[in-house]
């Protein structure tokens, strides 16, 4: 019954009816709380809460959780970490189920009364039947309730869930995947993890219909075990990506006096996370590309690609990419080589080899993008669209046309596409950005450099080929 108890308050934390926000004032993070709340259109009751008491946004400040009318589901605490005691012992007379802390000042400061006073607060936790997230932690992000920390973050609710025990990262992880089309289900940060921990919130996951992919960064476990056979069952049912914090020496130390964590020995980790199937990746942007592929490119068949788009030195340095992550360029058949030449006025200066160059031409363009999608000795397609490399601003203007054919083969022929949008150069924001929307808007995976997405399908098709293996070996 406790254990249900708490798995049932841990639900209350993604979808409350009700939200207390201690600590509002008017230059406090509570402040920033409760304007993301409303920006998010939190669809719940929401109550600030501050000893001087008055009004913000319209809304009533409370003097203190017992002066709350209503029920409490969920409260944010943005008070200094010596009042949190007490705040405990008048959310435990409310009923309160989840206390998200975005307080610090406690085991991660590393000091003998940073730890007791964790400790005091779990107790106090723990005989109510709270559950506490945090401390030191941005607390939960979950859109289809309108419960939000950040008020930019997207209002639409998709599949993906993040697990982060890093405020900060949690934000960028976010932020990054957010303007290549992903949208979440639930997303916590989850600080010191005094009381939930990576391993309730991968076992709630796994019962979770509303997720289908978890990413997650972690900076350490005080339970490897646990986590192991949670881990486990959750990858066995869904994808799971995980960035370990804290990797090396240095690392470590650093994670320590961030969260309080113990990172760990490295081996153990990459052996842990193989063991339970999950895909482990060593940066916050491999992160995100792994969360666009699964959720937006359709498994190839194999790894032959067809690369159209960017010539010259940009086409030598995409091929050494697939080449290095086991992928093949095949060379055009002279049958596909005869049928795209009888498309065009002329075939100066276009090569018919595969990466291919593409002219200005947009119809000759789309026959042969087209062509080559249709032809059965392609698994996958890469539109390599390189920023910055020709002289002339006319070719401004061959990226949308671009653009508009990969959109268009994209619709009439069902096999893989992947885009890659590369561009360091600043003058170039706002055409790249209206580029990356529009294949976004079509839910194209893209990527920010060959390499990287080369390194993410490869991975994905690993994946993919062990579960078809231990299928098989069933």
């Amino acid at each position: 019954m406790i254990i249900m108890n708490r798995m049932t308050n841990l639900n209350t934390a993604f979808n409350p009816a009700s939200v207390a926000i201690v600590g509002v004032g008017p230059i406090t993070a509570g402040k920033w709380y409760l304007e993301s709340l409303i920006s998010s259109g939190f669809k719940g009751r929401i109550y600030p809460v501050h000893p001087d008491g008055g009004e913000m946004s319209g809304m009533k400040i409370y003097a203190s959780m017992k002066d709350i009318p209503g029920l409490v589901d969920h409260v944010i605490c943005c008070i200094p970490a010596r009042f949190v005691p007490q705040l405990l012992r008048d959310c435990a007379e409310k009923g309160v189920k989840v206390v998200s802390l975005f307080t610090s000042g406690f085991s991660e400061t590393g000091t003998d009364e940073g730890r007791q006073l964790e400790m005091d607060i779990v107790r106090l936790a723990q005989a109510s039947g709270t559950r506490l997230i945090g401390p030191n932690c941005m607390g939960v992000y979950s859109p289809r309730v309108g419960f939000s920390f950040v008020a930019d973050f997207p209002r639409e609710a998709g599949g993906v869930s993040l697990v982060c025990q890093s405020g900060g990262n949690t934000i960028y992880f976010v932020r990054l995947a957010a303007e290549r089309g992903i949208r979440f289900s639930k997303v916590i940060s989850y600080g010191n993890a005094c009381d939930v921990n990576e391993s309730d919130l991968f076992e709630y996951l796994t019962e979770d219909t509303e997720t289908d992919l978890v990413a997650a960064y972690i900076e350490g476990v005080k339970d490897g075990e646990r986590l192991r056979q949670v881990l486990s069952k959750l990858a066995s049912s869904k994808p799971v990506i995980v960035l370990k914090g804290g990797s090396t020496a240095f690392g470590a130390r650093t994670a320590a006096s961030h969260t309080g964590s113990l990172s760990g020995s490295d081996q153990v980790w990459t052996s842990l996370l193989e063991q339970a199937g999950a895909i482990r990746v060593h940066t916050l942007e491999e992160l995100v590309d792994m969360a666009v592929t699964f959720r937006f490119l359709p498994l190839p068949k194999g790894r032959k690609v067809a690369m159209v788009g960017g010539g010259g030195g940009a086409s030598v340095m995409a091929t050494d990419a697939c080449a290095a992550n086991g992928f093949t360029l095949p060379v055009i058949p002279q049958t596909l080589s005869y049928r795209i030449r009888g498309f065009l006025d002329s075939e100066a200066g276009l090569i018919l080899t595969n990466p291919i160059e593409l002219n200005m031409f947009p119809e000759a363009t789309y026959n042969i993008a087209r062509h080559f999608l249709v032809y059965e000795g392609f698994d996958l397609m890469m539109a390599n669209c390189v920023f910055g490399q020709h002289p002339w601003a006319i070719f401004d203007v061959w990226f949308d046309s671009f653009c508009d054919t990969i959109l268009k083969v994209h619709k009439e022929v069902d096999k893989p596409i992947a885009v890659v949008l590369d561009s360091a150069l600043t003058d170039q924001e706002k055409h790249f950005d209206a580029l990356r929307r529009r294949y976004c808007h079509a839910e194209l995976p893209i990527y920010y450099s060959m390499s990287n997405g080369c390194r993410a399908i490869d991975r994905f098709l690993r994946y993919h080929g062990k579960r078809l293996a231990m299928q098989d070996g069933w």
